[in-house]
């Protein structure tokens, strides 16, 4: 009977990984990465100090939140080290902020680097979600083009938050589909989501692009010019999604006269989307191989600036310098 038992246990195991495909189980502990950007926006913050580039600490709450941990990843490397980047983690962040896309070795050029490789795993059988928010959601149209053309249009709202004018269709997406009832009216009929923006896309700009047959439109919104914008997309294939909002600023952020949402509902749709992607993250089963690497790796090695006054936007920096990836690189 004992032996029938095994047998029937292993069985069973390796019909789940069959169903799997090559996907392994899961993992409870996600680890996170967060692409760094150029150091443009926040350079006046620190006149008397050089940077190479920065996080929001914003994000890296955002994501523990919903219990991730997270590893900095470093712009200006070259594809192998992406490539350690995806293979360790179980997804991916690019945030929002300010910069260019055709600087050599910088966001555009790191984000087009991981884009491709996760989806290479995700072809392989490998479940890896991206997220981006703002210039992230940006970002993947970029390097949905490999990287070829940046589609942005100039677009500006700012300092403001509004509800969400979703699409047709938005409650079969993956990222709506089980949300909570009460989290759905706020986004609807709430100023919760937060824009701090002056680019954005079109569902125009996408269908020039040969671009819609990939992506769907979830949610749009106006800017002050009466310019429709994408709020909310999804990859139609890929677990990738990708905000023009900023979720994280409704718990993290709290400089006056910004029109952050504090409210109870708007906290609440902000946990929602944090939630969502963590717990996509924990359908991947990447990690270290050493747990030593792993330590190093994690922007616990790192403290935040506090930017008091200096700062429009941000209540905290993670600011990094070239010396930093030589001594905490992804092995």
């Amino acid at each position: 009977m004992e032996i029938f038992r095994g047998f029937f246990l292993i069985f069973l195991a390796l019909g789940f990984q069959v169903a799997a495909g090559k996907q392994r189980v899961g993992t409870e502990t996600p680890i996170i990465g967060v692409l760094s950007q150029e150091t443009y926006i926040i350079s006046s913050y620190f006149p008397n100090e050089t940077y190479d580039s920065y996080i929001a600490a914003s994000y890296v709450k955002h994501l523990e939140s919903g219990g991730a941990r997270v590893v900095p990843v470093w712009i200006g490397q070259n594809e192998d080290y992406y490539r350690r980047v995806v293979n360790y983690t179980n997804g991916l962040l690019f945030p929002g902020g300010g910069t260019y896309f055709n600087e050599t070795g910088g966001y555009g050029e790191a984000a087009t680097h991981l884009y491709n490789i996760a989806l290479e795993y995700n072809d392989n059988g490998i479940y890896y979600p991206i997220w981006g928010s703002c210039l992230g959601l940006q970002a993947l149209m970029y390097a949905a083009l490999n990287g070829t053309k940046d589609i942005r249009v100039d677009c500006s709202l700012k300092n403001i938050a509004v509800p969400l004018e979703f699409s047709d269709g938005y409650q079969s997406s993956k990222l709506f589909s089980l949300v909570p009832k009460d989290v759905i009216q706020t986004l609807k009929s709430k100023n919760c989501t937060y824009n701090q923006h002056r680019y954005c896309l079109t569902k125009a700009v996408l269908k020039e692009n040969d671009l819609l047959n990939d992506w769907n439109i979830l949610a749009t919104n106006k800017d002050d010019n009466g310019l429709e914008f994408i709020s909310a997309m999804e990859h139609r294939k890929y677990p990738v999604y990708g905000v023009q909002f900023h979720p994280e600023k409704n718990q993290f952020e709290f400089k006056k006269g910004k029109g952050f949402p504090h409210s109870f509902d708007s906290i609440k749709t902000a946990q929602y989307f944090a939630n969502f992607f963590v717990n996509e993250c924990k359908k991947n089963a990447n990690g270290f191989s050493d747990e030593s690497v792993e330590s190093e790796s994690l922007i616990y090695n790192f403290n935040p600036k506090y930017t008091g006054l200096k700062s429009a936007y941000y209540e905290q920096l993670y600011v990094f310098l070239k010396e930093d990836f030589r001594k905490h690189q992804l092995l």
